[in-house]
């Protein structure tokens, strides 16, 4: 008898999680309807490639060429701007997209703000001096967006 019990319960449980993702639409983004929000691979499912990829812009800082360093943080600003921009938020460029983000949502947004900014003055500024340590400094601001979401230990 409690063999049966369990078995009419079990079904009843499987057609209620196939009437939420019904009723949810599964028909769109999976990955969305499982998980709540459309995280990017790059966050989930592919952290091993995320992590390659940051562990060569951290190599970066391991030289002594300060043209090194300004790539570090251009790469970076590159990664973190496509991670964000998955994520959803909107705006025409990173800037716009940081702006829109309200502070309690993301780790460190003002720390993100800050890399960017010298990301921009990077770019826009050809006789920038730029130290080994402001460049680090820059990374770990990235680097505890990335922690947020495990992708970092």
């Amino acid at each position: 008898m409690i063999k049966f019990l369990l078995g009419i319960y079990a079904i009843i449980v499987f057609v209620d999680i196939i009437l939420l993702l019904v009723h949810r639409g599964l028909g769109g983004n999976i990955r969305e309807t499982l998980t709540g929000m459309n995280i990017p691979q790059e966050l989930t499912s592919k952290k091993k490639k995320t992590r390659a990829m940051w562990s060569k812009i951290r190599q970066r800082l391991e030289s002594a060429n300060e043209a090194e360093y300004k790539m570090a943080i251009i790469e970076a600003d590159d990664i973190i701007n496509e991670l964000v921009r998955g994520l959803g938020y909107k705006g025409e460029n990173f800037g716009e997209r940081l702006s829109n983000i309200p502070d309690a949502q993301i780790a460190n947004i003002e720390g993100m703000k800050q890399a960017h900014e010298l990301r921009n003055r990077i770019i826009h500024d050809e006789n920038l001096t730029l130290s080994r340590e402001e460049s680090d400094n820059a990374l770990s601001h990235y680097e505890e967006f990335l922690r947020s979401f495990q992708v970092l230990d």
